[in-house]
């Protein structure tokens, strides 16, 4: 009788070790992560190119479009359109991402452009985050001397 109940309260403790264990792997700057983020990015910067402002809704992600209206967005964008340039063209600088997969995934990527501008150069950062298994853009920054000229 001791012996069913010990077997029991063992399988019990074990039950709830296992179930309140998260299982999940860290990945660190691989390649095939930047390259799944430049390809978001890239379609970011050919619609922000054509300011393509209907299209750019489906890239970017829940969190940004509750903190960012459509219209801050334009304004931005045109800004930095007015007081810097077209874009001429972009080079990825260097790039950082972390990718958990598992109980518990989340990823982000951030990437770092230098970007060649008619007016200025600008070094600029689109940070992404997957969102229900696509990558979707977090943030874009702009940085330039133009921006205060």
């Amino acid at each position: 009788m001791k012996n069913k109940f010990y077997a029991a309260l063992y399988l019990l403790c074990l039950f709830f070790t296992l179930t309140g264990c998260n299982f999940n792997s860290a990945y660190l700057n691989r390649e095939e992560d930047k390259k799944d983020a430049e390809k978001v990015a890239d379609q970011f910067y050919a619609l922000v190119e054509k300011n393509d402002l209907k299209n750019l809704s489906p890239l970017l992600s829940d969190q940004f479009k509750a903190t960012t209206s459509t219209q801050k967005l334009n304004d931005y964008l045109t800004g930095a359109v007015n007081k810097l340039g077209e874009i001429k063209n972009k080079k990825l600088d260097h790039w950082e991402t972390k990718v958990i997969r598992g109980s518990n995934p989340s990823a982000k990527y951030v990437l770092y452009y230098v970007v060649e501008r008619a007016k200025f150069q600008a070094k600029e950062t689109v940070t992404l985050t997957a969102e229900n298994d696509q990558i979707k853009v977090l943030g874009y920054n702009v940085n330039s001397e133009g921006l205060f000229k």
